[in-house]
């Protein structure tokens, strides 16, 4: 990658979906900072205070508070907007501009910039948002758009929206798993872990590169949910959820150790019929 910049919604963004491109790029920005949990933001607050992530000279936070809306909007019929995914929450819609306003000086110069997917990775309204952020800035100053590779079953049908926007181009790189593990440690020493404590990554992850011509690209509903190779797969039993959610994901990693030649086969079959039943 040419001269690059990672952006991304919240501490420990950056190991969860990013750790391979770490040591490659000049600068991460992190827009998150504060949220309500006060655990999280005092462990926010002390991490990139003290710089004792490995790469904390790379840093740059924009301070911004969340608006605290995971898991809000409707996964099972999403709805794209311009400032993210709808959901009920004017903060919500006002961090859209002011992160537009903080990034723009940050990303001038830069010829790459690796940011979270339009889908939000397993399903995140922040990440989504910081996607459409950064859609837009890249249209003045023209910069080129990587977006992750990770998905899950709340996100995938998202994820098929955007079909159009993905181009041929991407890179697979391998995954440093020592890093991974000091950097969670380190996060969750300071109780700022927002993931499950025993999550391993994969080896490896890949990043794909937008069409320069997205603008012109429609987004619509496709029958059958499109998976590009080399994605990587997520289940959402990994974070914090409502029982149910967690209920759904067991039951799908069991399906996975049982079918594992048919599982995601199954899951789309299983979704489908669900999207059929309801529009």
């Amino acid at each position: 990658m040419k001269k690059s910049v990672l952006v991304v919604a919240h501490p420990d963004d950056e190991i969860l979906w990013f750790s391979s491109v770490l040591d490659k790029i000049s600068k991460i920005i992190i827009v998150f900072q504060g949220t309500d949990d006060m655990k999280i933001s005092s462990g926010r607050n002390d991490i990139l205070n003290s710089n004792i992530l490995p790469y904390s000279n790379k840093i740059v936070s924009l301070g911004m508070s969340e608006a605290n809306v995971f898991n809000k909007a409707n996964w099972q019929m999403p709805e794209t907007t311009n400032y993210g995914i709808k959901v009920n929450s004017l903060k919500y819609e006002d961090n859209y501009d002011k992160i537009k306003d903080k990034l723009f000086k940050e990303l001038e110069g830069f010829e790459d910039v690796i940011t979270h997917n339009p889908w939000g990775e397993y399903g995140h309204e922040e990440h989504v948002q910081v996607f459409k952020a950064i859609l837009k800035i890249s249209k003045k100053l023209n910069f080129s758009i990587w977006i992750s590779s990770y998905f899950s079953e709340q996100s995938y049908k998202i994820m098929s929206l955007f079909k159009n926007f993905v181009s041929k181009d991407f890179q697979n790189l391998k995954i440093n798993s020592e890093l991974c593990e000091k950097v969670k440690s380190i996060y969750i020493s300071n109780e700022a872990w927002t993931w499950s404590n025993n999550y391993k990554w994969p080896q490896n992850e890949s990043f794909f590169k937008l069409k320069t011509n997205f603008f012109d690209q429609d987004i619509g509903v496709i029958e059958t949910p499109h998976v590009w190779d080399q994605m990587n797969f997520i289940l959402m039993y990994h974070i914090n959820m409502t029982l149910i959610d967690r209920i759904r994901s067991k039951i799908i990693k069991i399906l996975g150790l049982i079918l594992p030649n048919y599982f995601f086969k199954l899951l789309v079959k299983i979704k489908n019929k669900f999207y059929a039943k309801n529009f």
